[in-house]
């Protein structure tokens, strides 16, 4: 089992991601700061085309459409549906910054949708 945002967590993430399900509209680029890992502060970013990942990696991207900050623990479980990403928004554990309306709301039918969930799902069972 590749270990959450090891090298080989993020090879499975983009050839999986890579042949996610095309949706429409779902286009996002996301930069993401994760505290407390075994590593310390990990900064990552995924770049979404219609629901396609195009890239994903360690390191900085460029003018996100969105910033995302949580604790090791939380991103684990966002990441893997063991939670909601708008409860923990509204608790606090995820600070959203930039177009956070697009990611809350206006891609909430794509992270809710069975090509979605499936990718997580099979990158957490890797």
């Amino acid at each position: 089992m590749a270990d959450f945002l090891s090298d080989e967590w993020f090879e499975a993430l983009k050839n999986l991601g890579g042949k996610s399900p095309v949706f429409e509209g779902a286009s996002l680029s996301c930069q993401y700061e994760i505290s407390g890992t075994p590593e310390g502060k990990v900064r990552l970013y995924m770049r979404w085309e219609e629901g396609v990942l195009l890239d994903a990696s360690k390191g900085k991207l460029d003018n996100p459409d969105c910033l995302f900050n949580m604790k090791f623990e939380h991103a684990k479980e966002l990441f893997f549906g063991d939670g909601s990403v708008e409860e923990a928004f509204m608790r606090g554990d995820l600070k959203i910054e930039g177009d956070y309306k697009k990611f809350l709301l206006d891609l909430y039918d794509w992270r809710q949708s069975i090509g979605y969930r499936q990718l997580w799902e099979e990158l957490e069972s890797i």
